[in-house]
């Protein structure tokens, strides 16, 4: 090992300073701290034992999986059937994890005519908006921004989210056999997306001021200033669409996602709380330990980072997971600022969803088997009890949409990455 004679804290000057001035940096200056790269393989101790109930637990998920998608499908127009977010029909469209990650964690996926189709029906959509939107509805309207139709939306703008979980949405159906018609199109649409996002210091920025959402499963939360968890997402989703449309935009651009990319890497230590050990959620409003976020910041950091956030769980582990769900954080009063009515215990005020399990799984299955064995249990125990449920309450009872697709596919997704020895951010 070579000895670095530059200071951590002047390396993270120097990165910042490069950054600023728009230096096209190398990717082995952001090695130092980037963890376990998306697409590499990681080294999980699972005994025997774990093996099997991860396995068995896995294959649960999945049957209950097939069962609700089929029952949630709905007719999508000129005899196009689809999955929906939930079997009791709360939601009914196209959001782009909702849809995708289903689909991903099931072994029999769909024929390639069908994902087709299923492009040519977003593409008719969304190729002529000035930006991807929340959802697509059933008759092929888009719906801009997240909340019911309605009532006013949350937020004023984009979900800052959304370009990364388009991009993934083709990226992983080209992936699977599709072929992306209008691809053209489908680039400039995402490059203008990507450009209606604020950067500060190399992370995504949501204004104090004016706030709107960052990532789609804290919609109603009001996290301002540098944002984790859209910035993490946003992290994969610019090297995903370099990757992806690398023929169709010119160089320049695509370097400028690489960039964007590395800047996140190379900036998420300013979210970091050296008192807690573990990363804010904003670094303005919501200024609270992010519990969902550090399942996925996890493999962005290094070792010792890796070591303080486990022990952050461990120590907050009665507050933030019930009955193999997971809280998006730990104080018990919720999030410091809300857009709108979301009582205390509720939704992602305090509820406790099986999405997050999945972001956190993997992180707890590297750091600490023990507490991640106790989760996958738990979740098996209680998933069918609860009526497959959106999230559960503070009190511990189902809420939210029933037969809720993601609340299988997310914990399903984690696990299947710790049995193939991945880290997470290269299954998310």
């Amino acid at each position: 090992m070579t000895h670095d004679p530059i200071p951590a804290s002047r390396r993270d000057f120097l990165r910042s300073s490069l950054l600023a001035a728009g230096a096209v940096l190398t990717p082995s200056l952001y090695a130092i701290e980037a963890g376990t790269h998306a697409t590499g393989k990681t080294t999980y101790a699972l005994t025997p034992a774990d093996r099997e109930l991860f396995t068995t637990v896995l294959a649960k998920l999945r049957g209950l999986m097939a069962d609700a998608m089929e029952q949630s499908k709905v007719e999508y127009g000129d005899g196009l059937r689809l999955h929906t977010p939930d079997v009791s029909g709360k939601y009914r469209g196209i959001w782009p994890d909702d849809f995708l990650f289903p689909t991903l964690v099931l072994p029999n996926k769909p024929a390639v005519d069908t994902l087709n189709r299923t492009l040519a029906f977003l593409g008719d959509s969304m190729l002529g908006l000035d930006c991807v939107p929340d959802r697509v509805e059933l008759d092929g309207l888009p719906i801009m921004k997240p909340g019911r139709s309605s009532r006013p939306p949350y937020g004023h703008e984009m979900p800052r989210h959304l370009p990364a979980a388009w991009v993934r949405l083709l990226d992983e159906y080209a992936k699977m056999g599709a072929t992306i018609d209008r691809k053209d199109q489908w680039a400039a649409l995402i490059e203008r997306s990507f450009q209606k996002i604020p950067f500060a210091n190399g992370m995504a920025y949501i204004d104090p001021q004016m706030p709107s959402v960052g990532f789609g499963f804290q919609d109603p939360n009001v996290i301002t200033g540098l944002a984790l968890f859209v910035s993490l997402i946003l992290e994969r989703g610019f090297v995903r669409a370099a990757d992806l449309f690398q023929t169709e935009l010119p160089a320049a651009t695509i370097a400028g996602w690489r960039q964007r990319a590395a800047g996140i890497r190379a900036n998420l230590h300013r979210l970091w709380d050296e008192t807690s050990g573990a990363y804010f959620a904003g670094t303005r409003d919501c200024r609270q330990i992010d519990v969902w976020g550090n399942g996925l910041a996890y493999w962005l950091s290094d070792e010792a980072k890796q070591k303080r956030i486990i022990a952050w769980y461990q120590t907050h582990q009665d507050a933030i997971f019930q009955k193999g769900f997971t809280r998006q954080i730990a104080e018990k009063e919720g999030w410091q600022r809300i857009i709108g009515k979301t009582p205390v215990g509720n939704y992602t005020n305090g509820g406790f969803w099986l999405v997050g399990t999945g972001f956190v799984l993997p992180a707890l299955a590297h750091g600490d088997i023990g507490l991640a064995r106790m989760l996958v249990r738990d979740l098996a125990e209680n998933i069918e009890e609860q009526g497959l449920p959106e999230y559960i309450n503070a009190a511990g009872a189902g809420a939210g949409a029933s037969g809720f697709l993601m609340a299988m596919a997310m914990p399903a997704a984690a696990i299947e990455c710790v049995l193939e020895g991945k880290p997470w951010s290269g299954c998310f």
